[in-house]
């Protein structure tokens, strides 16, 4: 007994001991960590001057990358089958994406707790789990992504030490100041030190993967966090990211407003888009079908190109139409063959510049779901040309409207093209005889952007009471071009019998006055119009 008793006494000797020196290294790593990050003050710090940057911040998704389990769990974040809030050491994300979780010692769950396992990355926009490492055993992957998940992040350069693990959590491989992106990992430690950097370059620290003159693809989609590579190689890669953004703002809300002065010593004044600049391009597009639809800049040259938790679009003849992640590049490749990425998939092409382009499968596809890249390529190239050549459409339903030449005055035509391409007009003019007259003309054939009409003279009608007048009357034939869809011209020529009428060719160049409110080239496709008119 008296031996059975002094090994109970060893043994929870030993425990104690052990638990001593653990708590006394802790508290060691805790001051190191402490000493660190003596410099840095908080955000609480900077709202006392700058509160309405600090309530903007606080709404966006920067302070949320990374938070305490203690946090989360007041939010509404779900937790994988199996999970339970006091097994969860920290969430990555959790604001607008997804989520991902780390258990109680910091290491992130790659399986749930069913028998297919997997499930552990939750998906906001569709409300779906999805998988995450999941062939790798939960408690074997560490979490080392705090350089852009956190305020301060020193990785650790030893992980086989308790030394640089946060929270003396073994699965962290790192430490910081805080959880998320604090006014300090953008403005550097300390209030009285703060820096205000407005480079690309400072956005760059963050929004990259890989090296800065590439930009990494899978899976048919751009990869995520990746706005500097694109910025880069895109059409604004000499603009600095504060010409357009309000860095504190959340990313759909941060263009800034027309009027709104920033930048260094306020010297710029907004950035949106066709008013702060490209108002060229801007001009032309107010007058297309799909700005009376609403469709703005950056929902054509600003597609989904980029996936960060699920794909959204649907795939159309193979080819992936939007991801979750507005891209940064700009520019729009017409070309219907284009292929946006390398051969093996893992990078998005460059040219010899080092630019980049996005292909109308995300431009164009994912709204105009149902037509082939051919038929789009026709209306995507030349888009902002307002006097966009026909010769690719021939007679369109957009030539629709009042012509006539300023030449001319009281004489004129109106065209009415229906969407089978059937050609109708009606010409108000004078007789030989100084009375005004109608004539009218039908189709009969149509190459290219020439159509060819039988002209009629209509006759024998008395006002109020058209139907004894006949329509069927030949007056003669007629040759109409438009090679675009604001300028044409036209020949009619009158039959024998007119001519003993007095009638005598007619020719001259047109001009559309009045357009019929019909885009032209006219494309419809899912209730949208994708050309100019």
């Amino acid at each position: 007994m008296k031996r059975l008793v002094r090994k109970v006494h060893s043994s929870t000797y030993t425990h104690w001991l052990i638990a001593v020196i653990a708590g006394v290294l802790l508290l060691a790593l805790t001051g190191t960590a402490a000493a660190q990050y003596e410099d840095y003050d908080g955000p609480e710090s900077c709202k006392q001057c700058h509160e309405e940057n600090y309530n903007q911040w606080k709404a966006s998704g920067h302070p949320y990358k990374l938070m305490k389990g203690e946090e989360a769990r007041h939010r509404a974040i779900p937790l994988p089958e199996g999970s339970d809030w006091d097994d969860i050491s920290y969430v990555i994300g959790g604001y607008k994406w997804k989520s991902r979780y780390m258990d109680s010692n910091g290491y992130i769950i790659t399986n749930d707790s069913t028998t297919a396992g997997g499930n552990t990355q939750y998906n906001y926009l569709t409300g779906e789990w999805s998988n995450y490492h999941a062939d790798e055993a939960n408690g074997t992957k560490p979490y080392n992504c705090g350089r852009c998940h956190t305020t301060g992040w020193i990785a650790d350069e030893d992980t086989s030490t308790p030394e640089g693990k946060q929270d003396g959590l073994e699965g962290i491989h790192g430490t910081f100041f805080a959880g998320g992106i604090q006014c300090e990992q953008c403005h550097g430690p300390g209030f009285g030190s703060m820096n205000v950097d407005y480079t690309a370059e400072a956005c760059g620290e963050c929004h990259i993967r890989g090296d800065a003159d590439t930009i990494p693809a899978s899976g048919g989609f751009i990869r995520h966090h990746e706005q500097y590579n694109e910025h880069l190689a895109g059409a604004h890669g000499a603009v600095e990211c504060g010409t357009c953004h309000n860095p504190h703002k959340r990313g759909e809300f941060s263009i800034w407003k027309d009027g709104e002065e920033h930048g260094p010593n306020d010297s710029t004044t907004g950035a949106v888009c066709g008013v702060s600049c490209h108002t060229d391009k801007m001009e032309s597009y107010s007058k297309t079908s799909m700005y009376d639809y609403g469709v703005e800049c950056k929902d054509c040259h600003m597609p989904y190109a980029t996936k960060s938790a699920k794909a959204l679009g649907p795939v159309v003849d193979g080819n992936q139409t939007k991801g979750d992640v507005q891209t940064h590049i700009f520019y729009i490749d017409t070309d219907p063959m284009a292929n946006m990425f390398t051969e093996d998939g893992g990078f998005v092409k460059l040219d010899g510049d080092g630019k980049a382009a996005v292909t109308m499968n995300f431009a164009c596809q994912r709204c105009h779901e149902t037509a082939s890249l051919d038929e789009l390529a026709l209306f995507a190239e030349d888009f902002h040309d307002e006097n966009k050549g026909l010769e690719n459409f021939g007679i369109d339903p957009g030539l629709s409207g009042t012509w006539w030449n300023p030449t001319k005055s009281g004489e004129g035509f109106l065209i009415e093209v229906d969407s089978n391409k059937f050609m109708y007009v009606s010409l108000y003019t004078y007789g030989p005889d100084g009375e005004q007259t109608w004539l009218v003309a039908a189709l009969t054939s149509a190459t290219g952007t020439t159509a060819n009409v039988t002209v009629y003279i209509p006759s024998g009608g008395t006002w109020g009471d058209p139907s004894g007048a006949a329509t069927d009357i030949e007056w003669g034939t007629g040759q109409f071009n438009f090679p675009t869809c604001t300028a044409g011209s036209f020949t009619i020529t009158p039959n024998q019998a007119m001519m003993d009428m007095g009638f005598t060719e007619l020719s001259y160049d047109l001009e559309r006055i009045l357009p019929s409110g019909t885009a032209c080239p006219t494309f419809v496709n899912n209730e949208m119009a994708a050309a100019t008119r």
